[in-house]
This record gives structure tokens, sequence and C-alpha cells, in this order.
């Protein structure tokens, strides 16, 4: 790869993927090897954070390099309180900055920064799918639940002769999470059908010879779990250890995280949790199988040698962390917040640094700069973007870089909040409009099952992060400001 040859960059972006999910991030049951590989022979970075635990306000951060309170889609499409219903067309999207460097950009899979409708709360919109803005590919409306529904998939499906079916299930308990076996082979699966669609568009791109962006996204390991028996196989007789947080005594009182504890936490059993952790495994190593196909794909055609790949979520999951609790959002927990972010550069880039490890705190603010960069239409200063370019961290150069990171949540599914998290060294406080505030020593308690907010130990540190979040606030233009210093002049609640 010559030092001016604009790399191609294959961009990998799950759907609420616990980091147990990902075997590179430590002691699980859960199989990556396709992800492992990537960070054995990249980089990975220990710490990176989502901007937001929910689907579109995270996608919003990719294409415009904004936190979501600075792009306006600040829950999910269609709900109240996303203040932007269909993403807005301008020359600065990411999208529209790598066409103009010369990228043909491709796209596969989950979109939900736009559901194709023309109004929205009696308002008119500019529809956004992905083709209005500049890619090739898929044109996949609003969440699309997995994928299972829409007619491609299943003109796909018609094409090879196969049917999305479900074995009929076995009496076990299924309320804890939407999951089964597919009846049919691996290849009628929406992950592989994703993949083959993404491999159908780089081949494409290698033949017109110019350099490619493709954002691939999966569905999962969002549920519904649904899996081969293969992929279930290997997980039916692993026993799944018990969260560290499952029996958290400390839950009560009016917090915002009881929104999103399960209905019937109270009466679930760990059997119940870890039958669906297998299934999320499952998932997640199907998954990463497909992230497989699309590596055997580069290597094969040659173009590898000139490709970043980059592998990253948009949020994580629970599934039963914290005495139950489902789903993402509402809470400051690391389950949700810490994301997997695992990069691969060419040889010419890479800089020998074949599987180093970051603990630099990472965003996905930073993701924008980061493509921009290597894509040799670096974002300036005078832009005011919240993030940095990764590109010093991946290559290993010596650089001054944050000392904290961010995260902001608004609701979801019409159910509106405002909290904001600030991670600091060893600490990180949650502000909570509503309620009373968090604060976790992480170095003593990882798992985040004592909130130090009223020790008077603390009080110092507690002071600390609120003027770091302030700071943050102001310096970000955080709408929530104002209301952030009055619930702190009454402390609890405004």
């Amino acid at each position: 790869m010559s030092p001016n040859r604009q790399p191609n960059i294959l961009f990998i972006f799950t759907d609420q993927h616990k980091l147990s999910a990902v075997s590179c991030y430590g002691e699980t049951p859960c199989r990556t090897p396709h992800i492992d590989a990537l960070a054995r022979d990249g980089v990975r970075f220990e710490t990176a954070y989502t901007s937001c635990p929910v689907c579109t306000p995270a996608r919003g951060t990719i294409m415009t390099g904004l936190y979501p309170h600075g792009h306006g889609m600040c829950c999910n499409t269609e709900d109240l309180g996303c203040s932007v219903q269909e993403l807005v067309d301008r020359p600065s999207l990411l999208s529209r900055r790598l066409e103009a460097a010369g990228y043909r950009l491709g796209y596969t899979g989950k979109w939900h920064l736009g559901r194709d409708r023309e109004m929205s709360y009696g308002l008119s919109n500019a529809r956004a799918l992905p083709q209005d803005v500049g890619f090739e590919g898929q044109q996949f409306a609003g969440h699309g639940n997995g994928g299972f529904h829409y007619p491609e998939y299943h003109a796909y499906l018609a094409a090879h002769g196969w049917e999305h079916r479900l074995k009929p299930k076995d009496g076990r308990p299924y309320h804890a999470w939407t999951y089964g076996i597919v009846e049919g082979p691996e290849e009628s699966t929406v992950p592989y059908f994703l993949a083959e669609h993404s491999i159908g568009l780089m081949d494409r791109f290698r033949q017109a010879g110019q350099p490619f962006f493709l954002w691939h996204n999966f569905w999962g390991p969002h549920g519904p779990y649904y899996v081969p028996q293969a992929y279930y196989d290997l997980y039916r007789d692993v026993d799944i250890p018990e969260w560290p947080n499952y029996r958290w005594a400390e839950v009560g009182g009016n917090r915002p995280y009881h929104i999103k504890r399960h209905t019937h936490a109270d009466e679930l059993t760990w059997a119940d949790w870890a039958e669906a952790v297998r299934y999320y495994y499952a998932f997640a190593t199907l998954i990463d199988r497909q992230i497989g196909r699309l590596v055997e794909y580069l290597d094969a055609s040659g173009l590898r040698e000139n490709t970043i790949i980059i592998f990253t979520a948009d949020h994580g999951e629970t599934l039963g962390t914290h005495a139950g609790l489902t789903d993402k959002g509402f809470h400051h927990f690391e389950e949700i917040q810490r994301i997997p972010f695992v990069a691969w550069l060419p040889p010419a880039l890479a800089q020998g640094r074949g599987g180093a490890v970051v603990t630099e705190w990472a965003s996905l603010v930073d993701v924008y700069p980061t493509l921009l960069d290597y894509a040799g239409a670096p974002a300036t200063e005078d832009e005011g973007l919240p993030g940095r370019s990764l590109r010093p961290l991946l290559e290993g150069r010596e650089t001054a870089w944050r000392d904290s990171a961010f995260v902001e949540f608004f609701g979801v599914n019409s159910l509106i909040t405002t909290m904001a998290s600030a991670r600091h060294g060893r600490y990180k406080y949650g502000w909570n409009s509503t309620s009373e505030d968090d604060l976790y020593d992480l170095e003593a308690d990882p798992h985040e099952m004592h909130n130090l907010i009223g020790d008077p130990a603390c009080a110092g540190v507690v002071q600390e992060m609120r003027e770091r979040l302030e700071a943050w606030m102001i310096e970000t233009e955080h709408p929530g400001l104002g209301l952030y210093r009055r619930s702190r002049m009454r402390n609890f609640p405004y």
C-alpha cells in the first residue's frame, strides 16, 4: 500500500453488543474467534464508550460526529422527544464528506436514522434512507425488528428455496427474552444474508477500482436471538455463571432504572436468564462467523492489504444484570455504556502494532474524525467537533488525550428523562434529572453495586465530577445545562 493511496474502509457495526459477548475482552463462555483475530493482529480499545445507549442517537453520532444533543436525534425515530425524525442530508454528513473525498459508499443492514415517512407529528420530513444520503446498497427503513420482515430478505430466501421458520418451543420459559431455533441452514439467517450483500458490494467496488467505505450493520445481537441449531448446541451444556451483580442488594427506591427492570424479575430464576444468555451468545457467535466471511473475502480478493477494518457497536446490553434489568437506557451502568472497539490496519499503517491494547478513553464521537483522517479529508479544529481522530492511538504515536468520557441519555420508547454520565479515573458520576444521582468507584466496585453519592467521604469526588460534567455541558452546548444547575442547587430532585 502506497502511503498516498486512500485505504478502503470496512466499518462493522453491531447492535446491543455486551462486552461479555466478545471473547477478547476477558473470560467468558462466548466464542468470537474472528473478532478476536482482528484484535490479535490489530488494536483493541479497552475503555470505549457509546455517545448514548440507544440505537438512533448512537447512529446519528457516527454520521455527524456529534453527541445526540448536537445532531437532534436524541431518541429513537418516531419517539416523542426525538427532535429530528429523519437524518438531515447536508454536506457535513460522514457519507457526503467521504463522497467528496472520492469514495464509493456502500450500506448494509439496519439503518434506524429515518422511517421513510413524509409526515411526523404533523410536520413534513425529507426522506432520509441510505440511498438518499449517498450510499449504494440496502434501503431498510426504521428499526427493522431484526430484519426478518423485510421483502428483500424474503426474496433472498425464496430465491434459494428457504423459509424463515422457528422450531416449536420446548416448554422452557421464554419470557426472559425472545429467542428460538431457526429451522433452515446458516445461509438462511439474516446475518448471513447481510454478509452476502456486503461481499457483493465490495466486489462491485473492487471491479470499479475506486476506494470504498462500506458501513455494514448487523441487527444483532439485539433480540430476538434466532440461531441455527448448531450455534445453540455450542452453548447447550455450557454453564453460564451469574452476573456478579445479578443479586444486587441495593435495587429499590424511586430510580429511573426501574423502567427497565423485567416485569417478572422477582419470579425469574438465574436458570431462566442463563438460557436467554446462551441464545444471546449463540447469536453473537453466528454474527462473528459472518464477520469472518467478510474478512475472508478481503483476503481472497487481495483487498485486505489496503483496507482498514473497524468493529464496534452502538451500545451494550443488560440481560439480567443488576437484579433483572433488560435492554438498555435509564441507568449509568457499564453494561450498556461500554462498547467493544477493535481496529485492524494494513501493514503500511499499522506500525507493527498488532495486538496492542489502548487504555485511553475512546468514544463513538471519535469515529467520524478518525474515518475522515484516514480518508485524507481530516476534520479541522474550527468545525468544533467533540471527538478526535483515534489515528495517533491506533498507530502508537504520542499524543495528549482526554482524561474523561461522557455519555448522555434522553429516554426511549416515548418515556422521557434527562441523564448524563461522566467517567474520570476510577469514578463514574451519573446525573439523574428526576432522581438521586449515582457515584461508583469502578476500581473498588467494578460491577457498580454500591452507590456512593451520599457517602460524606466522597463529597470532594462528587463535587469534582459534577464540575467536570458541567464543563462538558458548556463545551458541547448541552440543552440540559440549566436543568442540571437547578437540580444541583436543590440536590435532589429538581
